[in-house]
């Protein structure tokens, strides 16, 4: 049984409003209530407290958490933080060797994808992911919110359907989201 290790940037820098609410959280909860799957969420405004999270994964205690869901700003090969500050891929998967091992990663955010597949293959294959998920064009909302629901019910649904597979079955069921949001799979 699949869990969700879901991390999710504050989309706005405001010291004079923290009343911005998650923008995933209801979609985690909803498949928490219709899927019974269980799932730990954390809002992060900045690297050191995106690094404190995501440390948690080798923890023996999170060692079931098997999808890792990161909604951030993007860029091209990069996640990026409210204040404006990124994080690239690359220098990620250095610092961060086997911390996906064996989990699929998907990425909710802007153009992070947007790389040469062999630059896609080196983040995974360092980080230990099954999977790297996300997009190479920017990422509207409103469709990113349903596709992801899709998405993230298909690989729950489908605990042993790789890369390849997956892609498929995206392309059949889901053809416009994935135009229009540049989805990949690895």
């Amino acid at each position: 049984m699949s869990r969700i290790f879901c991390l999710e940037t504050e989309w706005t820098q405001s010291i004079h409003d923290l009343k911005d609410k998650s923008t995933v959280h209801s979609l985690l909860e909803f498949i928490e209530g219709t899927l019974q799957i269980q799932y730990v969420f954390r809002q992060v405004a900045t690297l050191e407290d995106f690094d404190y999270y995501i440390r948690h994964l080798q923890a023996a205690s999170y060692a079931s958490y098997d999808l890792v869901y990161l909604c951030f700003h993007g860029t091209s090969g990069a996640i990026a933080f409210a204040e404006k500050s990124e994080y690239q891929l690359s220098d990620f998967a250095k610092e961060h060797k086997g911390i996906f091992k064996d989990r699929t990663v998907i990425f909710d955010s802007c153009s992070t994808l947007n790389l040469d597949e062999e630059d896609i293959q080196y983040f995974k294959k360092t980080t230990g992911a099954r999977m790297v998920i996300g997009y190479r064009k920017r990422v509207d909302f409103i469709k990113s919110f349903v596709f992801e629901f899709w998405l993230l019910t298909t690989i729950i649904s489908h605990p042993d359907f790789g890369p390849k597979r997956l892609s498929s079955l995206a392309d059949r069921e889901m053809p416009t989201h994935v135009a229009s949001l540049g989805f990949v799979c690895y």
